[in-house]
């Protein structure tokens, strides 16, 4: 019996596969360079809204830039000042969060010693070495956090260029291009799916933020400031940041404070996770930006090897663009029909 087959150019396979492998080299190799280059796209794009409304109230345009600008830096400042502050006070009392997180993990191994007959000799050394290296992916956290602030001007310089030379960034584009309304549709396609995002997850993470703060405040939970703040920062990070900072905030309020504070996070991050996915999302971001959990997940992990945290945090809007660009491009649907949420 005869079947029929299907025509795949097996040149076009090590072409695509070429190139892929050509451009992730490029972005690993020069992520100190490609890096800040993105971010500073992914702002400026964001800051083009209170621009243009600005604009429209009639101010002139190098004044709603700078309006703008003055905006995001306001709002850094005091988001990293907060951030800032209160891991402050967790270094205050990191030796007794140390001192009590091996107290409760030498407790934890006698009891599976006494109960499973677990043969774990020198459990004591054993859970030393655990806080330690807990405290060393602490540091290493911290340090990719200062890396990127040292790249921060660089970002800021970037981000005015591309505000001011808009145009003539949309113009090179549409030259490339033998059809310039097509790369028009994309142009603004990739900007909506960015800006409505970013600026949708946002507006989730201060609603989750006031959530954990009075979940925790009321539950006597400690840190509840930092727990907050620091589960619903990593709410930005689909399906892997909420299991982040929700475990993180577990974890440091059971060592600390013991079983029950543990309790109450687990039960107020499960409880504003309902909230979160089956309110908030789809009425603050909609169904724009829902992309294949697939593909969402394996592009964090891969913009995370190439590029760090920052990498996690701006892989959706990335996958997002290269779905705007497959739709609008011949030949690539295929691609888009992958990355897009099925039915």
């Amino acid at each position: 019996m005869l079947h029929s087959k299907i025509d795949i150019s097996g040149s076009y396979l090590i072409r695509a596969l070429l190139i892929i492998g050509g451009i992730l080299t490029l972005c690993y190799i020069g992520a100190s360079l490609l890096m800040p280059l993105v971010v500073a796209a992914i702002i400026a794009i964001l800051l083009d809204k209170p621009t243009q409304k600005f604009n429209q109230w009639g101010l002139p345009h190098w004044l709603s830039i700078t309006l703008s600008l003055l905006i995001m830096l306001i709002i850094f400042f005091l988001l990293f000042w907060l951030i800032g502050s209160q891991i402050n006070n967790i270094a205050d009392d990191w030796p007794t969060i140390k001192d009590k997180a091996s107290e409760k993990l030498n407790n934890l191994s006698e009891w599976a010693n006494q109960s499973f007959n677990w043969d774990y000799q020198n459990y004591i050394e054993n859970n030393k070495r655990l806080v330690q290296k807990a405290e060393s992916m602490a540091s290493s956290f911290l340090s990719s956090v200062i890396n990127l602030l040292s790249q921060s001007l660089l970002i800021f310089v970037y981000v005015v260029l591309l505000m001011i030379q808009k145009k003539m960034f949309i113009g090179f584009f549409k030259k490339l291009s033998s059809d310039p309304s097509a790369m028009g549709s994309i142009l603004s396609g990739c900007s909506k799916i960015v800006s409505s995002y970013l600026l949708g997850k946002g507006k989730i993470m201060i609603f989750l933020f006031a959530i954990y703060y009075l979940g925790f405040t009321l539950g006597s939970v400690p840190f509840a400031l930092f727990l907050a703040l620091f589960a619903a920062l990593f709410s930005i990070i689909p399906y892997v940041g909420n299991f982040i900072g929700g475990g993180i905030a577990v974890i440091l309020s059971y060592l600390y404070a013991g079983t029950t504070p543990a309790l109450i996070v687990i039960g107020v991050i499960s409880a504003t996770q309902l909230i979160e996915n089956y309110i908030l999302t789809p009425w603050i971001i909609g169904d724009e930006t829902n992309l294949n959990p697939f593909i969402t997940v394996f592009g964090i992990i891969l913009f995370s090897a190439l590029w760090g945290m920052v990498g996690a945090i701006i892989a959706l809007p990335i996958v997002g663009v290269l779905k705007v660009i497959f739709e609008h491009t011949k030949g690539m649907e295929a691609y888009a029909y992958l990355i897009k949420k099925g039915e």
